[in-house]
């Protein structure tokens, strides 16, 4: 009797960390879920899931909502670091990397099913998944204009409004991350952070393959393709004759196009990776997405690569039961918006981010900045994230492209950079890794995150928890 009343003192002891609205969003039975570990009764973790208003004022209440889904880490979930994660596009779901890069679940051959993500990131630490902006995904609310200063103002908001649901969670390390697009959503909202406050553990900013600059991320394109000898001699020396780095005219739209013509039947995302193909293949919809925006805001045409069939996780997510167990109003859900797409400000699209990544920092908030990025990526290259991250004019510590081991195999270099402050600011490359990070290289990408979290590198390392 003593033990089983211990059991239900500390059950309710974990339920009353959790307040009323937080209980409501709990998801008690997920359709599909994979078989329990070994030893245990239930998943090993809670998860909840519902939305958060972020309406401005002068709208009606409700009118915009973001959809989350937040899991709590799988060991010390009392105590470990809190993330939040968001997917690019822009208009791409957090969703999509929820069930196919660093969730705890991945869809099932089937379509309805779940398989467990053996390196998933909620091994070590709490992550929340959003889907933003307003009218991406399970998401609520359709505007007539989208851009970056948008995007961070309700992305604030949203966490005004998870805190005030999950007050507990505040005592916690708070990180952002994403890929991608990420590049723009991440340091326009911790420019936010640093500037409202707000959310008083703020610690730092875990970013892959970032769009930072359409300049950088043209070259590294190209670059890339020449850099891997996918591309002949004449084809690189017209290029770089006639500056199509720079210059939009003619006769580099034929240069880029006769480029584009060659590399049709490979992945940019993951150039040395099988193609994507077929109804078990996912993340193609973020892939067209990106290349959209490029296209958009170059005066280009779309290039399509070797575009999916269907995507697992929309089979999965669009499933009346799945909806309804994790709160998702009943629309078409989608892993891109093309509405967002389209109403996405272009001018948002080429700013470059170069001015928040130093005040970020030099901020006072002393954070911890990382950049990593896959070598095998040509959409948002490592070639040009290098550009983007020399030309910040910060020098290099001793810890200058130092090879970081994963298993006893060299799994990228490591940099870091002397800083005005008591924070940190590295690049990290993760070999033969493409866009999507933790979808490519998925132990490599959680011993980063181990890594990031203790900022240490040398030497081999497993997955122990942080």
């Amino acid at each position: 009797m003593k033990t089983i009343a211990l059991l239900l003192c500390i059950a309710l002891a974990q339920s009353e960390q959790y307040g009323r609205d937080a209980l409501q969003d709990e998801i008690h039975h997920l359709p599909g879920a994979p078989p329990v570990p070994p030893g245990q009764n239930s998943l090993g973790f809670r998860h909840f899931a519902g939305y958060i208003d972020v309406s401005p004022d002068g709208e009606p209440k409700g009118s915009r909502q973001l959809f989350y889904w937040f899991v709590e880490a799988q060991k010390n979930h009392s105590t470990a670091p809190l993330f939040l994660w968001t997917n690019g596009g822009p208009g791409c779901s957090g969703l999509a990397g929820f069930m196919t890069e660093n969730g705890p679940f991945r869809p099932g051959f089937n379509g309805t099913s779940l398989v467990w993500n053996t390196y998933s990131w909620n091994k070590i630490v709490n992550m929340i998944f959003i889907e933003q902006p307003v009218g991406v995904g399970f998401s609520k609310g359709n505007l007539d204009y989208y851009g970056d200063a948008q995007a961070a103002d309700d992305n604030y908001k949203f966490l005004q409004g998870f805190f005030e649901r999950y007050p507990h969670l505040t005592e916690h390390d708070f990180y952002l991350s994403s890929e991608s697009y990420g590049g723009h959503y991440l340091p326009t909202l911790a420019s936010l952070l640093v500037k409202r406050g707000g959310v008083r553990k703020f610690k730092g900013v875990f970013l892959g393959n970032p769009l930072t600059y359409m300049p950088y991320r043209d070259y590294g394109f190209y670059g890339t393709l020449w850099g891997h000898q996918l591309i002949p001699k004449y084809s690189w020396d017209d290029y770089v004759s006639h500056d199509c780095q720079h210059v939009n005219s003619p006769i580099c739209g034929t240069i880029l196009q006769k480029m584009y013509t060659i590399v049709s039947g490979l992945d940019p995302y993951a150039l040395d990776f099988p193609t994507c193909s077929g109804s078990q293949a996912t993340g193609q919809h973020e892939r067209l997405a990106i290349l959209n925006m490029i296209a958009r805001a170059t005066g280009g045409k779309a290039q399509v690569y070797q575009p999916c069939s269907e995507d697992l996780s929309h089979q999965y997510l669009n499933q009346p039961e799945v909806k309804a167990a994790i709160h998702a109003m009943d629309v078409d859900w989608e892993m891109c918006s093309n509405r967002v797409h389209y109403y996405y400000n272009t001018t948002d699209t080429l700013a470059p981010m170069m001015p928040y990544w130093t005040e970020l920092i030099q901020s006072d908030w002393n954070l911890n900045l990382m950049i990593f990025s896959g070598d095998d990526d040509a959409i948002c290259a490592t070639l040009g994230s290098q550009q983007f991250v020399w030309d910040l004019g910060f020098t290099p510590t001793d810890r200058n492209w130092e090879s970081w081991k994963v298993d006893g195999q060299i799994a990228g270099f490591w940099t870091d950079f002397n800083v005005p402050s008591k924070g940190s600011f590295s690049f990290v490359t993760v070999h033969n890794a493409g866009h999507m990070v933790p979808s490519t290289q998925p132990k490599r990408a959680l011993e980063l995150l181990r890594r990031y979290l203790r900022h240490t590198w040398g030497g081999d390392s497993t997955l122990a928890t942080v």
